[in-house]
């Protein structure tokens, strides 16, 4: 079966933009290896936006989520990856 090269073109141009879009975000992360004091030049270059949703009472605690876009790279969940299970849970 023989796919459009509209299609191809279209996924070409989506693997350079994301390649284009990594490259900008290592040259950032290159740039700022060995910091010791976060700057808000710093937060501006690795942070497109930062949403604070409303609070809200979980399990008797007040809990507030905070998501971070990140410039070049889109919204990456962290806690998904680095927040160990709680046993009993």
């Amino acid at each position: 079966m023989k796919r459009p090269v509209k299609a191809d073109q279209q996924e070409v141009d989506t693997y350079e933009q994301d390649k284009s879009d990594f490259d900008s975000f290592a040259a950032i992360i290159r740039k700022y290896v060995g910091i010791k004091e976060l700057t808000p030049t710093i937060v501006n270059e690795f942070i497109k936006k930062i949403i604070v949703h409303a609070p809200e009472k979980v399990d008797g605690k007040r809990v507030q989520k905070v998501d971070i876009v990140f410039n070049f790279v889109g919204e990456i969940n962290f806690l998904s990856a680095a927040q160990p299970k709680r046993q009993g849970a």
